[in-house]
């Protein structure tokens, strides 16, 4: 595979060199002035493999090369495990967040949304290594449906969806607008993935403290006082047993004992 092209970073994306120089991104400009940039990428021997070529003028894209068995873009860039990894939807997207994140932290792109599904789960050994999968995909509903599917692989904790701030569709747009300091925060604030219907109790600290107060009713029997703390409104005891071990006679005793003894 061809190693074509010249470091000289990307301008009008405000991307510096040294981030070019640190994923390998080159440009290339042909005889009739048409600039090109050349995204390397590299199989599980570190070997290069496949190039997506990107014309600046009308965005078109071509690949050459086995691209469908290269790793992700970056993934060989990161061999030791930390505690977050940031996985984003294109090539320049990396690029974008790794500068913005002060080329401290890993950040890896899947080829597409379309692919993200099947790029991450190829590379799951990969990406469950890292504390933390921070899920920056583009601002939309692709982008978004392919960050929901993702998350899904991974154990629960472990993966979290960055939200962009309005007006931004993914993280090199942020970078042209230098906002920097809003990606950072959005980063730190990306939440934890729970499936739809699972509570997230850390989330529900502040309406615990505030819940309404129930009045407590003691049991008969101080032993089950001491397991239950009593009994209260819009509480479920479910009482087991096999036949005849005497489920109706405890219910009947506590019928009687909340007759003869409260309001």
């Amino acid at each position: 595979m061809a190693n074509k092209g010249e470091f000289i970073g990307i301008p009008d994306r405000n991307i510096n060199i040294d981030t070019c120089r640190k994923y390998g991104v080159k440009c290339l400009s042909s005889e009739d002035k048409i600039t090109k940039h050349i995204y390397h990428y590299v199989d599980k021997n570190n070997r290069h493999i496949a190039n997506k070529i990107r014309v600046v003028d009308d965005k078109s894209f071509s690949t050459e090369g086995d691209i469908n068995s290269a790793l992700l873009f970056g993934q060989n860039l990161f061999n030791q495990a930390v505690k977050f990894i940031t996985v984003v939807e294109g090539e320049l997207d990396a690029l974008a967040a790794y500068q913005m994140l002060g080329s401290k932290w890993p950040v890896v792109s899947v080829k597409s949304a379309t692919t993200a599904l099947r790029d991450c789960k190829k590379n799951i050994s990969y990406l469950s290594q890292f504390d933390n999968v921070v899920l920056c995909f583009d601002n939309d509903k692709a982008g978004k449906e392919a960050a929901v599917k993702v998350a899904r692989l991974f154990k629960p904790g472990k993966a979290r969806i960055l939200t962009l701030p309005n007006g931004f569709k993914d993280p090199n747009d942020m970078l042209k607008s230098n906002r920097h300091k809003d990606f950072v925060e959005a980063w730190w604030a990306a939440k934890v993935y729970t499936p739809s219907g699972v509570i997230n109790v850390t989330e529900q600290r502040e309406k615990f403290h505030n819940r309404e107060k129930k009045q407590s009713i003691p049991y008969p029997w101080e032993g089950l006082n001491k397991k239950l703390l009593g009994m209260r409104q819009s509480e479920m005891v479910v009482l087991t047993g096999g036949t005849g071990l005497g489920k109706s006679s405890v219910t009947r005793e506590l019928e009687h004992h909340l007759i003869m003894n409260t309001k």
